[in-house]
């Protein structure tokens, strides 16, 4: 089976001289995966380059990493503007009704009634919840991904409680 990789965040920039990488990230549980000793991955063309974890800490909505024992800028310089990503196959396990956003996308939804409204195309985050970006042949429209909402996620296929004014 090929490894599936998730993209955790992106890398903006460096802090100071002795070799920290400002990542930026949206991702859920990034706290454990920053973990001292995990190894993430860095994307160059279509190879994941592994890289261990020395440190984190959260410094004005970026984090601040150390990888590889490098202490000094001029050895990290070549990573800013790279992704970093996690192997699902070691990735937290998820419990029951929770997916990785990745997971949602392309998956068919339908309404109530079994009617196909359209395909998600993209989950948005917003501060209070997460929203699934949904493509029907006429145009596009947004579902809070909540329990209000969304009824059952069966066989790739996402099931919804429509209301009026929806799409």
């Amino acid at each position: 089976m090929k490894t599936k990789y998730l993209e955790v965040g992106k890398i903006v920039g460096t802090f100071g001289i002795k070799g920290e990488l400002k990542l930026f990230s949206e991702s859920d549980f990034i706290e454990e995966r920053l973990a001292k000793g995990n190894t993430l991955y860095l994307k160059q063309g279509n190879n994941y380059i592994p890289v261990t974890i020395d440190k984190a800490r959260f410094h004005k909505n970026l984090y601040m990493i150390a990888i590889n024992g490098l202490t000094d800028i001029n050895d990290v310089l070549q990573y800013v503007g790279f992704s970093l990503y996690v192997d699902t196959e070691n990735a937290k396990a998820l419990e029951e009704g929770e997916y990785y956003c990745d997971d949602l996308i392309g998956m068919e939804v339908y309404n109530q009634d079994n009617e196909l409204l359209g395909e998600v195309v993209d989950v948005l985050e917003i501060p209070t919840y997460k929203l699934l970006e949904v493509k029907s042949q006429e145009k596009k429209f947004l579902v809070p991904f909540i329990d209000e909402f969304i009824k059952d996620i069966v066989d790739e296929k996402i099931i919804i409680h429509e209301i009026e004014g929806l799409r």
